[in-house]
């Protein structure tokens, strides 16, 4: 969401000094636009020498299991590390530890080491998504601190959703449509710091461009005689929390990415001409898939939107690519499976065209596929970008005339 709000605010303001935090998988993806964005290990200088010895100690600890190839070690012992050693701030080593033992990294809110990050850099504005965590621990500090705020809302904010249960609010946060501006309101939120932009990570989403790419991806992977024959599905994956206020009271099963890829491989295998492309979310390490002509990896460093326009179906639990997939008119199919999936009913709001349990999912996919698919219109490019773009203008517009430079603290997490 923030790659095309950088874009839009050099365009209008080359004067704005612009400095990126983009933490742990969203590295990657900002060095990939062209960005130089700082880490956890570019910050570790906030600590003091004894603090950083700490710090550095429990990242090492919790390393096993926390690791992901797109992430350095160093980078990745410096997140953990840091947020561990702020919960200790915030809680005393034991209650941190319970915190760290009942929660894993989900308990991060590192506060603490925000307050000394913003009051290194001074800026005069602090851009997030709703990101938890390190983004919302970034705009609570700036909050703290009398620094404008502005976040941007990926989704529907429905009940129980994390984002709009807050009560400490950034000084402006944009958001899809009016629907989620009243769901919001709903929660508590004022309505006079919302603003209705639409979310930039979708303005190319359907451009004659990205089509045209689509068209050219569905022949490299189906072959230019067969494309139209053949069924595309794209699966894609993500992490099973281990909780979820969705479902209070029940624990997650890490083995459940496991079971939908061996599910979704034995449902295609039924069919000669179904092809399955697997997409793990940034966040996991491509999965090990069998030496098979029926299946295809596309790893999360691909671009995703000319795939969308390439496959017949999508299949997802609550994975933001449901959204994206049917805003190019893809037909998206929602396993129930996950414990997170009550807070996100994509059946209900109109995005997939059929939800189910894992263990219906070859005759409700087979269903899906006899459905048309929805023509979508090409949008205009950068538009929700520029209204971003406003927004965040305003908002730094009501700093004083004597405030130091500008300086914009945003940051990007897929």
């Amino acid at each position: 969401m923030m790659l095309p709000v950088l874009r839009a605010l050099r365009a209008r303001r080359a004067d704005l000094q612009i400095t990126l935090l983009a933490l742990t998988t969203a590295a990657r993806v900002a060095r990939d636009a062209g960005e130089t964005p700082l880490g956890y290990a570019d910050l570790l200088h906030m600590l003091s020498p004894i603090e950083q010895a700490q710090a550095l100690a429990l990242g090492r600890a919790l390393l096993p299991g926390n690791t992901h190839p797109d992430i350095a070690e160093a980078e990745t012992m410096a997140y953990l590390g840091i947020n561990a050693w702020d919960l200790q701030q915030q809680f005393g080593v034991e209650a941190a530890q319970a915190l760290l033992d009942a929660k894993g990294r989900h308990g991060f809110h590192p506060l603490h080491f925000f307050r000394r990050v913003l009051k290194h850099l001074e800026p005069d504005l602090v851009l997030a998504t709703n990101s938890p965590r390190s983004e919302f621990a970034v705009v609570d500090a700036a909050t703290e601190l009398g620094i404008p705020s502005l976040a941007i809302l990926d989704l529907f904010a429905l009940p129980g959703d994390a984002f709009a249960a807050r009560t400490r609010y950034p000084s402006r946060v944009c958001v899809l449509s009016e629907a989620v501006r009243d769901n919001l309101v709903a929660a508590g939120w004022p309505q006079a710091i919302i603003a209705v932009t639409g979310n930039p990570a979708f303005d190319a989403l359907n451009t004659p461009q990205t089509r045209a790419r689509g068209a050219a991806l569905r022949n490299a992977l189906a072959g230019p005689v067969a494309a139209s024959d053949t069924r595309l599905i794209l699966l894609a994956l993500q992490t099973e929390p281990v909780t979820h206020p969705a479902s209070p009271g029940k624990r997650g099963d890490p083995s459940l990415p496991e079971r939908i890829l061996q599910a979704s491989i034995a449902c295609v295998r039924q069919h000669p001409d179904w092809l399955l492309i697997v997409r793990p979310h940034p966040s996991q390490p491509m999965p090990a898939l069998p030496d098979d002509a029926q299946l295809r990896a596309s790893p999360p460093t691909e671009p995703l939107h000319p795939l969308l326009h390439a496959v017949d179906a999508v299949i997802t639990g609550t994975s933001t690519v449901a959204l994206e997939g049917h805003l190019a008119g893809t037909r998206v199919l929602q396993l129930l499976d996950s414990i997170a999936a009550p807070a996100m009913p994509y059946r209900a709001l109109g995005v997939a065209g059929a939800a189910c349990h894992l263990s219906e999912l070859p005759q409700a996919l087979q269903a899906l596929l006899a459905t048309p698919r929805t023509e979508r219109t090409t949008h205009t490019p950068e538009a929700a970008a520029d209204r971003v773009c406003d927004q965040a203008l305003a908002v730094l517009a009501t700093r004083s005339t004597q405030a130091p430079p500008a300086s914009l603290l945003p940051r990007q997490r897929l």
